[in-house]
């Protein structure tokens, strides 16, 4: 974060891993302009050496940072007055301007001559600096250090250490675990602010009492499912908050930006917050996806652990604006005509995944991440049933009177609901369980075993079905191999599909035209299409990132589309044509 004038207007200047610059106004926070891509993830933003210069970038470049130095936006200069303390500071001592810098040592540098003054002030070996702020106390030139300490201090916290420049000697310091330290004027007196580790919120200090004068919420992650310090698989809340001060209409104001993609404006004279902008999109994993309609238009829904369930326009790739109308959070909130309708419903069960038409609620999957207890609305072939058990019995329903159809089929006290599969042979219900090398079929009509395949199966995740040429067939994978049998005879219809050099982690089916497929994914984001009805490859593989968890397959104006997302908290697009 920063801020600074964008020509004569006060803005608030972000960036991010997605290697983005952007620029808001002050004091709305409305976006100017479209983002600005520099080619990498942005690890902070500062002014050269003073105030007003034009900012400067740090951004990754593979293994090692790069600097862009920024001078105009929009086709208007663009200069920073606060940014990320990094590199030198400014100060005077003795009435010469001196420039201060920290690594393992405190370095003091007389402006004029460029030569080191002032006594030697040891930090640490190998000293980690998060930033270097210097402030006045009692006429005396301090320096507020926070850093690590150096590596006799690792593992430990980072806390703010004063120093008197001009005696070299250390002062009381403010023991906590901090990220970052920022100076700023309040009421007249100097203050100073830092992001507090592991909560990622703001404190406001007295630096000559070294007492909290306030605090500031900051930008935590998004309420946790999972609760603790980090959420789903993101980082810690403390590493994701970036903090910038500066000056409003003669108001001292601080901008902070974080794990959850907003940036907050706050007044430092009363602590409270007078803007927030609203993130695009998800600002935590993905963990589901969905494709299906709405109000007669191709639709993705996507929720994360971020706990927003946002509804994109497949035509379009934007995010539609209002919340899903046929999107809930438990069965119970569900109207029966909706369930007639076979409404797309969010799940965040069983992994994260979403079905045609799913319903639990997050309090009820939680405790059920391993195993499912309870009911949820999904597909047999066609038909839109309520699918639990009850002991070492599965059962289906009807999701709307909740009666039950056919009769519960045996499938064992310890056999996981995930890892069965429900589908339909001749226009009857029949539940796949794949276990020990077999999957066995069982009738809901009948409530019996009909049948079983031998060495047709697939323990580590539900076998995925598909149709070819009147004939049910399922696919399971072994590592990088996926195999297609038929259901009934156990023998194989298509050669081996090969291509993927690690596991296979998802297989979907559906159609290309009017060729049955296959698209599966892999342990690094490598997904490839096939050709069902003779096992061969479509096209060359597909790559996401490595970091994906859900994939769904949808029909847009005739052509099939591929969806994929994850821990980038983006959803990807693949049209594979029509």
């Amino acid at each position: 974060m920063a801020t600074g004038l964008l020509g004569s207007r006060p803005v608030a200047v972000s960036a991010g891993e997605e290697g983005t610059l952007r620029v808001w106004d002050l004091p709305t926070l409305a976006p100017i302009g479209e983002p600005l891509r520099v080619g990498g993830p942005i690890r902070a933003i500062t002014t050269s050496l003073f105030p007003g210069h034009p900012l400067t970038l740090f951004v990754k470049a593979g293994h090692s940072e790069k600097t862009i130095t920024a001078g105009r936006f929009q086709g208007r200069p663009l200069t920073v007055t606060s940014g990320d303390a990094k590199g030198a500071v400014i100060g005077r001592l003795h009435g010469r301007p001196v420039k201060v810098t920290a690594d393992d040592e405190l370095h003091v540098v007389d402006a004029a001559t460029g030569r080191e003054i002032g006594p030697r002030i040891l930090l640490g070996e190998d000293n980690g600096v998060d930033a270097l702020e210097l402030v006045t106390l009692r006429g005396r030139l301090t320096a507020v250090v926070n850093d690590d300490g150096g590596d006799e201090n690792e593992p430990g916290p980072d806390p703010l250490r004063f120093f008197d420049l001009a005696s070299g000697r250390q002062l009381a310091g403010i023991d906590g675990d901090f990220t970052t330290v920022r100076k700023a004027t309040v009421n007249g007196k100097t203050v100073l602010l830092t992001v507090n580790r592991p909560a990622g919120s703001v404190s406001i200090w007295d630096p000559v009492s070294r007492e909290q004068i306030g605090l500031l919420p900051g930008n935590p992650p998004a309420p946790s499912a999972l609760g603790g310090e980090s959420y789903g698989f993101s980082r810690p809340a403390f590493i994701e908050v970036s903090l910038a001060v500066g000056e409003l209409d003669g108001r001292p104001i601080a901008v902070t930006g974080g794990g959850d993609n907003t940036v907050r404006l706050w007044d430092l004279g009363t602590a409270r917050q007078l803007a927030a902008t609203v993130p695009s999109g998800h600002t935590d994993e993905i963990l589901a996806i969905a494709a299906s309609e709405s109000n007669g238009r191709p639709v993705a829904i996507t929720q994360g652990w971020d706990d927003r369930r946002i509804q994109w326009d497949l035509a379009t790739g934007r995010r539609i604006s209002a919340l899903p109308p046929d999107t809930y959070g438990s069965l119970d909130d569900i109207p029966a005509e909706r369930l007639r309708d076979r409404t797309v419903v969010a799940d965040r069960t069983g992994g994260g995944r979403f079905r045609d038409l799913v319903a639990s609620s997050l309090e009820e999957a939680l405790p059920a991440r391993d195993e499912r207890t309870v009911p949820w609305v999904t597909q047999a072939g066609d038909r839109t049933v309520l699918f639990g058990r009850s002991g070492a019995r599965a059962w289906i329903k009807d999701p709307v009177t909740d009666a039950e159809i056919g009769a519960p089929v045996k499938i064992g006290a310890t056999t996981p609901l995930q890892l069965t599969t429900l589908a339909e042979i001749d226009g009857r219900p029949v539940l796949l369980v794949s276990l020990n090398g077999t999957t066995r079929i069982l009738d809901f009509q009948s409530g019996r075993r009909i049948g079983e395949v031998s060495g047709v199966s697939s323990s580590e995740s539900p076998i995925a079905v598909a149709r070819v040429r009147c004939t049910t067939g399922v696919l399971t994978r072994r590592s990088g191999r996926v195999y297609f049998w038929d259901l009934r005879t156990g023998r194989k219809l298509t050669p081996a599909l090969r291509g993927h050099g690690t596991r296979v982690l998802h297989i979907l089916t559906g159609r290309l035209g009017d060729i049955p497929i296959a698209v599966t994914a892999a342990l690094g984001g490598e997904i490839r299409v096939w050709n069902l009805l003779d096992g061969r490859q479509i096209g060359d593989p597909l790559i996401a990132h490595n970091r994906f968890i859900v994939m769904a397959l949808g029909y847009v104006n005739g052509h099939t589309i591929v969806l994929a997302g994850g821990k980038a908290e983006k959803v990807l697009m693949w049209d594979l044509g029509g």
